[in-house]
């Protein structure tokens, strides 16, 4: 393995134990089982775009992983857009504030995290801290990661998983807004007004 794919792999690793660490941590602390992807009772529209999530997603991990152990021998079957050293380091470099984007997201939510939209519990409107810059700052986190996988591996794969991921968080911001709206009403109205979707 070549030094951008031990660091690759290196943040995969942070990324994936400390998403896992928070949903453990969730539930034995406060008994609260965080991930509610496409589970529950929801609207159609939610599951199906809640499902869109949870497929991409995984595919994104997935190659992820696998190109950070086996690049050299996935790309000579897919092939690669270009081949620049100091581009694919600066992929490295925006998964890791991706990365920590997403664990500052996290550990800023407390209680409140959750992944997918929680029907069957009522949580606290967070505004504080990141959340004073970005309505959705776990979601700016992702997309830094989706970018920067493209941009470590740049393959027609890896930008189909850009795509297609930025496209599915998208529309799971629209449902979770809907969401919010419904149970926080003015409250989060004024958040809307007053802080940006993103950046």
């Amino acid at each position: 393995m070549d030094t951008l794919n031990i660091l690759s792999l290196i943040v995969f690793c942070i990324f994936l134990s400390s998403y896992v660490l928070k949903l453990v941590i969730l539930y034995r602390k406060n008994s609260i089982k965080a991930n509610v992807l496409a589970k529950g009772k929801k609207s159609s529209g939610i599951k199906l775009t809640e499902r869109f999530v949870k497929i991409t997603t995984f595919i994104w991990g997935a190659t992820w992983f696998f190109m950070s152990l086996a690049e050299p021998y996935i790309v000579e079957f897919i092939g690669r857009h270009y081949n620049l050293p100091v581009v694919n380091f600066a992929g490295v470099g925006i998964v890791s504030v991706g990365c920590a984007v997403f664990i500052l997201a996290m550990t800023s939510m407390r209680t409140s995290w959750r992944v997918g939209i929680d029907k069957s519990a009522t949580t606290k409107l967070i505004t504080r801290g990141v959340y004073r810059y970005s309505r959705n700052v776990a979601f700016v986190g992702f997309d830094l990661m989706f970018a920067g996988l493209y941009l470590m591996y740049p393959n027609s794969l890896t930008l189909i998983i850009l795509v297609l991921n930025v496209l599915a968080i998208h529309l799971l911001i629209l449902q979770e807004e809907k969401h919010l709206r419904l149970v926080f009403g003015e409250e989060y109205d004024y958040y809307c007004r007053k802080t940006p979707r993103y950046i």
